[in-house]
């Protein structure tokens, strides 16, 4: 009888030996389970933290890029302003300066007009003679004994 009791204990001992190997397997698989949904709960959060940060990198980069354009396109029109207004200023030199040319030139010539020729004098002075310098109306005229009396002046009736 001591044999089947020892054997009915050895049993029970072998049984609850077993009973506790499979709880304690148990546990390690439950823990296991956790541990797993853990670390996939956690690669979730960083995966929806770093398409968060890509979605926000991508939207800055957009912000960047549209203000980017804009200032191009004011640095474009800036300088086509400034085209064009160094264009007209140019044109205004040019003309200025074909002007003051022209200008010199016409001075160049008066001068040279000036000192070759000169076009009239301020005084008239005669040249010759009293009687080269009798007028036909003073010739003909009767006071002066001319042609007009039917004498002959002292020159013969000749103007000369």
């Amino acid at each position: 009888m001591i044999g089947a009791v020892i054997g009915l204990v050895s049993a029970g001992a072998a049984a609850y030996s077993a009973y506790n190997q499979q709880k304690a397997v148990q546990q390690a698989a439950d823990q296991a389970r956790r541990a797993a949904a853990q670390s996939q709960a956690q690669a979730r959060a960083q995966i929806q933290q770093m398409q968060a940060e890509a979605a926000q990198r991508a939207a800055q980069f957009e912000k960047q890029l549209k203000q980017t354009k804009s200032q191009t396109q004011v640095f474009e029109q800036q300088a086509a302003q400034a085209k064009i207004a160094s264009e007209r200023q140019i044109a205004q030199q040019k003309q200025a300066s074909a002007l003051a040319i022209q200008q010199q030139q016409l001075q160049a010539a008066i001068q040279r007009q000036q000192s070759v020729a000169p076009v009239a004098e301020r005084v008239r002075r005669r040249v010759g003679t009293p009687a080269a310098m009798r007028t036909s109306l003073e010739i003909q005229s009767p006071l002066s004994g001319g042609v007009g009396m039917g004498t002959p002046n002292a020159t013969g009736g000749l103007n000369v």
